[in-house]
């Protein structure tokens, strides 16, 4: 009887929350436009996962919403200022927290993964393993803690670029040992550029859950409930996974 009264009471909630959406100014929200197949552009038009979930939710909510392409440095400094509203996809940190309300329900999780150039023959079990190598990451990606501990105990050097791309093109010509990124991302642009003198190692870093976020000077933390349902209901619903399949191959 508690649990029936809990869900209750929660549905309840929500349904007085989804009227406060009626009528509300159009939000401005961005990605970075270049994590395939999270989030890319294909044929002057934003696509993919992330992008797909964010836009059936906001369809479901009846909300407006202009979502724009930016790098990801500048989506974190705009959320900080309150030029923006929202953003996807972001890992939850301290730092962030200060100014970003973060959804409960992860918009994906990411299974951050090293790729090598064939026949570096580079096995990875523990960060030690990558000891004196040159690891190629974007400009504000967050990793992990021990990470990023390893990395200023000078355990191993790492290399900032703005678009991923770049690394995986400097790995493929011997200028890294290693790219770090999100399993899927690295996948879909080793297919674009074709390069086939790349793959992954097989044991991840870490899978990470990656959220969408709603700038605190917007005052808008009333929509993170309202997404957290839309979020679990098309995992529910099958919609999620048919949102999947359109962007990965079975």
């Amino acid at each position: 009887m508690k649990l029936a009264a809990a869900v209750t009471g929660l549905l309840l909630f929500y349904l007085m929350l989804v009227p406060s959406v009626q009528g509300m100014e159009k939000l401005k929200c961005a990605t970075s436009g270049n994590f395939s197949p999270l989030n890319f552009m294909l044929d002057k038009r934003l696509v993919g996962i992330d992008v797909d979930q964010f836009n059936q939710a906001t369809q479901r909510l009846n909300l407006a919403v202009d979502l724009i392409v930016l790098p990801f440095t500048r989506i974190l400094i705009q959320m900080e200022e309150g030029a923006l509203d929202c953003m996807f996809a972001a890992f939850k940190t301290p730092e962030r927290e200060v100014y970003m309300d973060f959804s409960s329900v992860p918009i994906h999780v990411s299974s951050l993964v090293f790729f090598e150039k064939e026949g570096s023959n580079i096995t990875f079990n523990t960060l030690e393993d990558i000891r004196g190598l040159t690891v190629g990451l974007v400009r504000g990606f967050k990793t992990s803690a021990e990470f990023d501990d390893a990395v200023d105990q000078g355990l191993f050097k790492v290399e900032f670029v703005s678009d991923i791309e770049q690394n995986f093109q400097k790995l493929s010509f011997g200028r890294l040992d290693l790219v770090l990124v999100n399993g899927h991302v690295g996948g879909n642009i080793l297919k674009r550029l074709n390069l086939a003198n790349i793959s992954p190692l097989p044991n991840p870093l870490i899978a990470q859950p990656a959220y969408l976020t709603f700038s605190k000077k917007s005052d808008l933390s009333h929509l993170v409930p309202l997404f957290d349902h839309e979020l679990t209901k098309a995992k529910q619903d099958g919609s999620y996974q048919k949102i999947i399949d359109r962007y990965i191959a079975k």
